[in-house]
């Protein structure tokens, strides 16, 4: 009888155990696939931190980046690199 229920024991530890990374490796995949952001997400982040119009908007060769270039209200034209995964806008 106590060998049943160490073996019980046992069982329902490894399960749990499993069931525990399989949910990591789950939220793991899920971040790798996170979706890319699109070409007006790159341009609307630019336009709200620097201000202007937005003149055009180009992916890069690599689909790593965006290059978004704007008219800033002083005429200025300014061109910024978007991080296609991150939307981080990354310094020129």
């Amino acid at each position: 009888m106590m060998l049943r229920v160490l073996l019980f024991t046992l069982f329902i530890s490894v399960i749990a155990l499993s069931a525990t990374a399989v949910a990591a490796d789950t939220q793991a995949n899920a971040q790798k696939k996170q979706k890319a952001i699109s070409s007006q997400q790159a341009a609307k982040l630019v336009k709200k931190r620097y201000g202007g119009t937005v003149l055009n908007v180009k992916k890069q060769k690599n689909n790593t980046a965006y290059k978004v270039k704007i008219v800033k209200p002083n005429g200025q034209v300014v061109s910024k690199k978007v991080n296609a995964k991150t939307g981080k806008i990354e310094k020129n």
